[in-house]
């Protein structure tokens, strides 16, 4: 069949001119159908049609049948070794980029070598595409992005940001601000970060034609970093704004919905914990989220659904998280198939605090480095005696990249640590906490979670103890007080300090403690915010009322614990109410047991105080997790109501 190839051409490209590839490609697929031959200009203009219609695995194979054609044709090895990159056939693509035959005099030798790198990092060769790189030309952007995207998937992001800092200092595009961000947020630079995420929003809200996805991701980092920052308010507050703007445009993703869930899973458990099941059930999701789920399960005492998520998908969870990590989960789970059996919970303990250990000594050395050479850098010496600027700031560079990567692997390390801390705690064997903790004092110094175990473990065995609990206590309290408020703090912290404080009659920081709280909680109600509530200043009171009912004194302990909850709208809570019941109950069993006398005007008192919370709270159910089943008071739903009524009748039968 003969062809008019002036009349094909004209056609397509009519097409192409208005970028209707879709068109173009159905006009010449017929035309080989009709039975035209598989001639290099019609597979040409299909490969080149199906490039930009998106449809990359089509265009790899339509270049690949014109390299067995033409094997020599450069042009042709480039668009079939771009078009591989595209597909992400990444391995197919370095495959292609080592047998192609294009050489330094072509023009298209820079490209060849770019994509081959691109090939390479995103199959983790990172070394090879740095050697590849080095053949390209030096100045030139996508090989300065190519090598800064390699520091940064090296964990060096210090690097990276020198590297999107110093070639880029002209021009500010979002993107490259995007990663400046990253680079900083990675680096806990976190106010550097806030800043360079917020000039982005502020930059693509008044430019139109920057696109939503900038938008979307530049939200999505800020959120992040207030996240990291400990500012949860502000976090929630990021995502709702981010939520609403794509609700608005009728679009959702799985990384904003992700982060939603995180920053919402201390006020609303259940809520997140549906909305990670529901990704992760989808067929593309976030790296993390199997993980999340896991640790919120945990969290939620839901035992069964993690053991059995966790063996569902032991072999994910190897490919997705890092070894310290998976080790926690490991343990954590198999901790409740055999309490007993803790054997495979010491051993990883002890792998990864050797591995610390050897990368302390190794950033001890790269500190002494570092510390020689700014000795040599003194401007006072001989310029003749002084290191290069290079050598110094590499020096600088690879202390900053070290410390960077051994406070990291502490942090993984903590939550594994601490899971063995708990079964020593379980068994009430506190002195051996103390023991435990302490052995690994000179890993995890400066640590809050470490610092704040061992204040626990040393507040509860009190007697000599108690001073040096207050000091754990105190450094727990410095640290915040230039980052974040009191209220950021765990609410057993302030009110086990404020403990320690008044049984070593140091009854004046105890009242200076209690007075900031209640100070802090006002200061956050007078701002509206009615999504945050904080229980600080009611669980201090609680805990203080708890230590008098403890020594005896029921009259004053329990009447601090009644005022504590005022307003019940306000501060009654399960939480709030658990403390409050057990101290109900320690008194209704001295008066049972006749070992305590309780006149007719405090019955009356506590009567009608658990008749107003009966009224009160009709509809606060109690969380799963903080009900005891040793101090169940009801078999019906559990309400905080409930458990007022029984206490009551309790209480009057007492009294006749």
């Amino acid at each position: 069949m003969t062809l008019n190839h002036h009349s094909i051409t004209s056609e397509v490209y009519s097409y192409i001119r208005d970028c209707n590839y879709k068109n173009a490609i159905q006009f010449l697929q017929s035309k080989l159908e009709d039975g035209a031959s598989r001639l290099p200009p019609i597979l040409s203009l299909l490969a080149y049609c199906s490039y930009h219609d998106r449809d990359y695995l089509r265009a790899s194979e339509l270049y690949e049948e014109l390299l067995e054609m033409s094997p020599a044709c450069e042009q042709y090895q480039l668009y079939y070794l771009q078009s591989l990159v595209n597909a992400e056939s990444y391995i197919d693509a370095s495959r292609a980029a080592t047998l192609t035959t294009v050489s330094s005099p072509s023009p298209f030798f820079h490209r060849i070598k770019l994509l081959h790198a691109q090939a390479q990092v995103e199959t983790g060769l990172l070394s090879e595409a740095t050697t590849t790189l080095a053949q390209c030309n030096e100045e030139d952007t996508n090989a300065v992005l190519c090598l800064a995207g390699i520091h940064f998937r090296k964990k060096d992001y210090a690097s990276a940001l020198d590297k999107y800092t110093d070639n880029f200092i002209d021009e500010r595009p979002p993107s490259i601000a995007y990663c400046r961000a990253l680079c900083h947020y990675h680096l806990e630079q976190h106010e550097m970060a806030l800043r360079a995420v917020t000039d982005i929003i502020v930059a693509t809200a008044e430019d139109p034609s920057e696109s939503e996805s900038c938008l979307v991701e530049a939200l999505n980092l800020k959120a992040a970093i207030q996240f990291a920052m400990k500012d949860l308010a502000a976090a929630r507050a990021t995502m709702k704004e981010l939520i609403q703007l794509q609700e608005d445009n009728d679009l959702h993703d799985a990384v904003t919905m992700h982060n939603y869930a995180i920053v919402n899973f201390s006020t609303h458990p259940t809520m997140a914990t549906k909305e990670l099941n529901s990704l992760f059930s989808q067929q593309s999701y976030p790296s993390e989220i199997l993980g999340n789920i896991l640790v919120m399960y945990l969290g939620q005492g839901h035992d069964d659904l993690a053991s059995e998520t966790f063996e569902a998908n032991r072999h994910v969870l190897q490919e997705l998280l890092s070894h310290e990590t998976y080790s926690y989960l490991q343990a954590a789970v198999g901790l409740m198939t055999s309490p007993n059996d803790n054997v495979t919970l010491e051993n990883s303990v002890a792998e990864h605090a050797k591995r610390l250990k050897s990368e302390m000594k190794r950033l001890n050395t790269t500190h002494t480095r570092a510390a020689t050479a700014s000795s040599r850098h003194d401007s006072s010496r001989p310029v003749s005696c002084r290191p290069s600027t290079a050598t110094y700031t590499q020096v600088q560079r690879d202390l900053a990249h070290a410390t960077k990567e051994f406070d990291t692997n502490v942090k993984q390390f903590v939550p594994l640590l601490m899971l063995q801390a708990k079964v020593l705690w379980d068994q009430r064997e506190f002195a051996k906490t103390e023991s435990f903790l302490m052995h690994y004092s000179e890993i995890l110094r400066g640590n809050d979670i470490f610092c704040e175990n061992l204040a626990h473990a040393l507040f509860v065995q009190q007697g000599d103890k108690l001073e040096e609990s207050i000091s754990y206590y105190e450094r727990l309290i410095h640290s915040h007080t230039d980052t974040t408020n009191l209220l950021e703090l765990p609410a057993m912290v302030l009110a086990n300090l404020t403990i320690a404080y008044i049984l070593s009659n140091q009854n004046g920081k105890a009242e200076a403690i209690m007075k900031a709280i209640e100070h802090e909680e006002d200061n956050v109600l007078a701002t509206g915010d009615t999504a945050e509530r904080y229980y600080h200043n009611c669980i201090v009171n609680l805990a203080v009322g708890t230590l008098y009912c403890e020594k005896g004194n029921f009259v004053f302990g329990l009447s601090r614990i009644c005022k504590s909850l005022e307003p019940f709208d306000k501060n009654l809570c399960p939480d709030t109410w658990f403390y409050t019941k057990r101290c109900f109950l320690a008194l209704a069993s001295k008066i049972s047991k006749l070992m305590f006398c309780l006149s007719d005007d405090m019955f009356d008192e506590i009567i009608d105080f658990l008749e107003a919370i009966e009224n009160e709270a009709n509809s606060i159910f109690l969380d799963e997790h903080t009900k005891d089943d040793k101090i169940n008071l009801t078999n019906g739903p559990p309400t905080i109501a409930s458990e007022a009524r029984q206490l009551k009748k309790m209480f009057i039968t007492l009294s006749e």
